[in-house]
């Protein structure tokens, strides 16, 4: 996981993928245009945004999710986000099995989980090593952008 802003993305280029730098650039320059919600295709499959609209809900209510196929790179664009983040436990139990179509699973949240507070500019990324819990925020309205890095 990492957490940074996105005026000095290029503190945090490399990130280990080849097309971290590119997806970092793109979003940097997508979130300055206050896109409308949908998907922006950038490499096709291999690298695409969703931007999104939606009421943030309380940790009662989420559960937290894990991909296997995709970094995810979630950025605020309005309100404000918590984004539950833990290293993928030992022995994680699925609420909801691996989806392969959607690449994720649902599992309940880490004991050990730490809430990180986005606010617009910020961005966070999680690998597939990561279990995180994007949307938290009970009744704040959070437009965001997530972008898929194939991996």
């Amino acid at each position: 996981m990492m957490i940074g802003t996105l005026s000095d993305w290029r503190a945090y280029a490399g990130g280990g993928h080849d097309k971290f730098e590119t997806a970092l650039d793109a979003l940097a320059q997508l979130a300055a245009e206050s896109p409308s919600p949908g998907r922006i295709d950038i490499d096709g499959d291999r690298l695409y945004a969703t931007v999104m609209q939606l009421e943030g809900k309380s940790t009662a209510d989420q559960l937290a999710e894990k991909h296997e196929r995709y970094i995810d790179v979630h950025v605020v664009l309005e309100g404000k986000e918590l984004i539950g983040w833990s290293p993928l436990p030992e022995g994680l139990v699925p609420a909801k099995p691996y989806e392969a179509d959607a690449d994720y699973l649902l599992a309940e949240p880490a004991a050990d989980e730490t809430l990180l507070r986005l606010v617009p500019g910020m961005f966070a990324v999680f690998f597939p090593h990561d279990l995180h819990r994007p949307g938290l925020g009970e009744g704040e309205i959070i437009k965001k952008m997530v972008m898929k890095i194939h991996v």
